[in-house]
């Protein structure tokens, strides 16, 4: 007869719980990022409380304070934003790769646009967020630095670093926010213009060489 092996009662105990925790503290995380998509800069703690169905007492027990929450929901968003682009390789025409990395983008500065008045707010209020948002850029930089090396390395070293730069802020969430919502433009009328920048900063850097 085979004999099975199970977990002592204890321990089985300790899982059970570490699930109920986890799945609470999911619910809390996700609660309060449904309110910030919502446009809620600050969500309160009864409201976050109320739409995960705990008490607010119970989100303390998960969280010093609601700007360790914050935070937490925070790298969720920039989690979603930064990801990797797919790996196109250097067959593929400049205007492919274009169009796709700006597809990419808008798609990701689209989401966290109704929130992005959150983002801007914390990372003014807490070191962390700042630190997250600052990791976020210097990932976006180093995506499209692989994305375009092959453009890029034809350039000269200082032009290169420049054209670099500009296609970072050509693709930061900001520029996205300032033609959605400053110049009032439709997702596709936004996406039109970042491929126009896109291009121009190209052709600018090859004018250099």
């Amino acid at each position: 007869m085979d004999v099975q092996t199970f977990a002592p009662p204890h321990q089985l105990q300790q899982a059970g719980r570490g699930d109920r925790v986890a799945r609470t503290r999911e619910a809390i995380i996700a609660s309060a990022l449904a309110l910030a998509l919502a446009g809620e800069v600050a969500p309160i703690v009864r409201d976050i409380a109320k739409m995960a169905g705990v008490s607010a007492r119970t989100v303390f027990q998960h969280f010093s304070d609601t700007a360790e929450l914050y935070v937490a929901v925070l790298g969720r968003v920039l989690a979603a934003v930064v990801g990797e682009a797919p790996d196109a390789g250097a067959a593929w025409p400049v205007e492919e790769r274009i169009a796709l990395i700006i597809d990419q983008c808008s798609d990701r500065c689209e989401r966290l646009l109704p929130m992005w008045t959150f983002v801007e707010t914390l990372q003014r209020r807490s070191s962390d967020a700042a630190d997250m948002v600052v990791a976020m850029y210097s990932a976006n930089r180093m995506q499209l630095s692989r994305w375009f090396d092959g453009e890029l390395t034809a350039l000269p070293p200082e032009t290169r670093e420049r054209t670099l730069n500009a296609l970072a802020l050509a693709h930061a969430p900001e520029s996205w926010v300032m033609l959605r919502h400053r110049l009032g433009l439709t997702a596709d009328q936004a996406r039109d213009e970042l491929r126009f920048l896109t291009r121009a900063v190209f052709a600018d850097g090859a004018a250099r060489r």
